[in-house]
């Protein structure tokens, strides 16, 4: 397995981008996983940040040449924070769920967050 990731943050923004491979030594048909990562973050103010994410993680088999599928993650987040209060919402898209193609295997959610601290 190998592993290369960086950030780098100027202002208010900060980027980010990992990769990574996992080599299965063909273990049920599966090769290697080859994954590219990256996100973006901006700072708005010292409460709210917005921030943008994108991951694609190719599944290799030693199958029949062109089996590869590739699963991909969108997602797009909004924090807010105020004092002990925090609220975070994220809209997220995946294609290729579980590395099988078709519609059923593209889903779309929402996942709101309230955080209270005493």
């Amino acid at each position: 397995e190998q592993t290369v990731g960086a950030t780098y943050a100027v202002g208010g923004f900060t980027v980010g981008y990992q990769w990574s491979q996992e080599n299965k030594k063909v273990h049920n048909g599966i090769s290697e996983y080859n994954n590219d990562m990256w996100g973006v973050s901006f700072n708005v103010n010292d409460d709210l940040t917005v921030s943008y994410a994108n991951a694609e993680s190719t599944q290799a088999t030693s199958l029949a040449a062109g089996s590869d599928v590739t699963l991909e993650v969108d997602s797009i987040q909004l924090a807010y924070t105020m004092g002990g209060a925090s609220f975070r919402i994220a809209e997220s898209t995946v294609d290729n769920a579980k590395y099988a193609t078709g519609a059923a295997n593209s889903m779309d959610g929402t996942t709101i967050s309230l955080a209270l601290a005493f």
